[in-house]
């Protein structure tokens, strides 16, 4: 699978994602705007039924609400924002609604790493520190070069400079001033990139260690500084160090084993670290193949074997979920809990929407040690109401 993340064009918003030099500038601290007045500056009256999310984050709960952060789109048409975050009340199911847009100022040291792209930046993640109070964003930033070997990606850091004052919509991010890894597609035969960031704690032996999962064409992890959320030593991916670990490619084929959008999530209860991948083609709408897969470890670096026991790494990765009715593609997977039941969620191209994408969710059981979903249509979808 190539290294392609082109979605049609199906909506006001279009979520093409197009590459083009850009100058970057240092972040001003500043509340981030509102996506919705962002969103009708450029689309008046911009209607719900065209409204589009891609690469969900987790989901963080903070008193009755609820704050996803996903993947920009399209620098065009005025639109300049970096990533996007949306909201819904606690028990609003698929009822999401436009939160803040962010990076409209880029990071500086993105111009440096990654010239050619656009502006628009990929699949964030949130993680929220309880204790400390405090809600941290990892997020991807990609080029598009026509000439691949001067592709390179890199995992971005930042904070919302007040904690969870002003959660959901009204608060202030500020980027780390520099990259926690960057990957140069031409430093490898096989092709690697810094995409999907992830995080996740450890427990027993590793309790109180923060760990990162990212990559694609193989995925990688390590130890971040659980203050800085930078990697532990300081370095940047490299495959002749210790300090980083792969953890899983794709598909054992010829012709494809790509893989990406992986995301691991620690179970105490279970005694086992579960890595969730993506297999298949992304981003196609209802042409997408899209499936997760599944492997599991007692160490948070692996190795991750399947229900066979075949390793990740080789080729293992077995079927959590697919395709199924309206859901197409699904992908890009995260965990949250709700009353000490799990959730999983991931995007979908919607065939009542001609692949338009949404986020999805569904309880997860556990049985026999492994995660298990039902073949029901999702607990939670894109509002029937504001299907046309």
């Amino acid at each position: 699978m190539t290294f392609n993340f082109s979605i049609p064009t199906v909506l006001a918003v279009p979520l093409v994602w197009l590459a083009a030099t850009s100058t970057m500038f240092t972040v001003v601290e500043a509340i981030d705007d509102s996506l919705f007045s962002v969103y009708e500056s450029i689309y008046p009256g911009h209607d719900p039924s065209e409204y589009i999310i891609h690469d969900p984050s987790r989901i963080i709960t903070y008193g009755d609400k609820q704050m996803i952060a996903v993947t920009g789109k399209a620098q065009e048409d005025g639109y300049d924002c970096g990533l996007e975050t949306w909201w819904r009340k606690v028990g609003g199911k698929g009822n999401w609604k436009p939160g803040q847009c962010l990076f409209r100022t880029k990071p500086s040291w993105a111009s440096i790493q990654t010239p050619t792209n656009d502006g628009a930046y990929w699949a964030p993640e949130l993680d929220y520190n309880k204790k400390k109070g405090t809600l941290t964003m990892l997020y991807s930033i990609a080029e598009m070069e026509d000439d691949e070997t001067k592709q390179s990606t890199c995992v971005g850091v930042a904070t919302s400079t007040t904690g969870m004052e002003g959660f959901p919509d009204n608060l202030t991010w500020e980027d780390a001033g520099e990259p926690l890894t960057c990957i140069a597609k031409s430093d490898y035969d096989i092709e690697r990139s810094a995409i999907d960031p992830s995080v996740f704690k450890g427990f027993g032996e590793n309790a109180g260690k923060l760990f990162l999962v990212t990559g694609g064409g193989r995925i990688i992890g390590t130890e971040l500084d659980s203050s800085t959320y930078m990697q532990k030593q300081g370095k940047w991916f490299d495959l002749e160090g210790d300090l980083w670990t792969e953890l899983s490619s794709g598909p054992a084929t010829e012709d494809d084993n790509w893989v990406e959008a992986a995301y691991i999530h620690p179970n105490k209860k279970e005694g086992y670290y579960y890595l969730f991948v993506n297999w298949g083609r992304c981003c196609s709408g209802v042409d997408s193949t899209y499936e997760i897969r599944v492997g599991r470890s007692e160490n948070p670096m692996g190795p991750y074997l399947d229900k066979d026991g075949v390793d990740m790494m080789q080729g293992g990765g077995s079927k959590f979920e697919k395709t199924r009715k309206f859901v197409i593609g699904p992908g890009h997977t995260a965990i949250w809990k709700d009353g000490g039941k799990d959730y999983i969620t991931y995007h979908y191209y919607d065939k009542r929407r001609e692949g338009g994408s949404w986020i999805a969710e569904k309880k997860i059981k556990w049985k026999n040690g492994w995660p298990k979903v039902n073949k029901e249509k999702p607990i939670s979808s894109f509002p029937k109401k504001n299907l046309n």
